[in-house]
């Protein structure tokens, strides 16, 4: 366990720009990066997790000196940090029991800029497998990747944390899911820019599905129609089609009204399942005109900030339960390894024992004992075994008592590194 240890930095440590600064290792050379790495820290397993808003490696020694310092310089320089760089004090190294506890929070987004985000977990799984394909991995990887996911399934399973919304657009997405809950409701979704393009990324996770983008310029609706499998149009021609579809969402960067009333009631009349349409507004200033008809049910920004304000509280309740998860599995964790290590110790004992005795009864038959009769000789040899196996009981007892006691693992081994 505590030759295993963390370097990296996330979104917690830096801004954009400094988390940009290291140099990430592009998709053809990532094999040999990552060889070259272990290699460079003389390590017998590595992971390398590098995502959009993290770059960690967790590495692990069967032999040589245990995770220290100097692995985080050599880890920065690696990533292209120079010398005095105050960036190199914002990488950190976690080791043994912290470096556990790290990947497991890690696993429950419970180290995410944005906590309960549902992506890490997946990620975390690709650049484990992509490891093992790699032949980066071992007992001592494998056992702790595979506790990190466990622990993140659990979380996921037994707690809120990943089902309560807390941005806008994943807010607007339910809402338009939860009113049309037993179907797929289709989407039309007016613009083409960052807050749209998190509609068509998130929009398959919520059962719904983009079938038009529309914008006022056509290229860019056709780059994110074809991410979302949807045709594209301009917002000119929407307005005049006889498109139908159960939701509208709005993400332009317009300053009036896209869509005003007559448009909307026009919609209205056209939803297949001839249910109210749901007009989901995400812009600043407002796309959609307010409008008050039992035909069409409009959500603006400031409704979906009071819910996201809200879910903030209660996934923060969920996020206390999962730290007890966590905390929980980490126990369970080191007892495991703990034990495994202390078998592996006791079974080269008591082999390496078991070969001193044979070794030393053979000498004392074929020495001094030489001339002692077949009946006094098995005598002897009953009296050493059974000698031998009560003396060597008696240690071997203890150490597996000792190796349950609570007390073992104490409090934190702590943490290297600058946050």
């Amino acid at each position: 366990m505590e030759r295993i240890g963390i370097v990296g930095m996330s979104l917690n440590e830096t801004d954009v720009e400094g988390l940009q600064r290291l140099a990430r290792p592009s998709a053809d050379g990532f094999d040999g990066f990552a060889r070259e790495l272990a290699d460079e820290l003389g390590a017998s397993e590595l992971v390398v997790l590098a995502t959009c808003n993290r770059l960690e490696v967790v590495f692990a020694r069967e032999l040589g000196h245990l995770p220290a310092p100097q692995d985080r310089e050599l880890v920065a320089t690696k990533l292209g940090v120079p010398e005095n760089d105050p960036l190199r004090e914002r990488l950190h190294l976690h080791t043994g029991r912290d470096a556990a506890r790290h990947l497991f929070r890690v696993a429950c987004s419970l180290d995410s800029v944005v906590i309960g985000e549902d992506q890490i977990l997946a990620q975390t799984r690709a650049a484990y497998a992509k490891a093992e394909h790699g032949g980066r991995v071992g007992r001592l990887l494998g056992t702790l990747f595979e506790h990190a996911f466990q622990v993140g399934k659990q979380v996921r399973t037994d707690t809120d944390l990943s089902r309560i919304p807390v941005s806008v657009v994943s807010l607007g997405l339910s809402e338009i899911a939860t009113r049309r809950r037993g179907t797929t409701p289709t989407i039309a979704l007016l613009g083409a820019g960052e807050m749209a393009e998190l509609v068509v990324k998130n929009a398959d996770e919520h059962g719904l599905r983009v079938v038009l983008v529309a914008n006022r310029s056509l290229p860019r609706a056709e780059v994110l129609a074809k991410l979302a499998g949807a045709r594209a149009m301009t917002i000119e021609q929407l307005l005049a089609s006889r498109e139908a579809f159960d939701a509208v969402v709005c993400a332009t960067s317009a300053p009036g009204y896209v869509l005003q009333r007559d448009a909307l009631l026009a919609f209205a009349a056209r939803v297949p399942s001839g249910k109210p349409l749901i007009a989901i507004d995400l812009a600043l200033p407002r796309d959609i005109e307010p409008v008050q008809h039992a035909a069409v049910e409009v959500i603006g920004l400031d409704e979906l900030r009071a819910s996201a304000a809200n879910n903030r509280a209660l996934r923060a309740v969920a996020a206390a339960q999962a730290e007890v998860i966590v905390e929980q599995k980490l126990e369970a964790f080191l007892r495991r390894a703990a034990s495994a290590a202390i078998n592996e110790t006791l079974a080269d004992v008591r082999s390496e024992s078991e070969s001193v005795f044979e070794r030393e009864l053979a000498q004392l038959f074929t020495g001094k004992l030489a001339h002692v009769d077949n009946d006094d000789r098995r005598a002897i040899e009953h009296w050493a075994r059974t000698t031998f196996g009560r003396v060597t009981h008696v240690p071997i007892s203890a150490i597996k008592r000792l190796a349950n006691d609570r007390t073992l693992f104490g409090p934190s081994t702590g943490s290297e590194g600058v946050r």
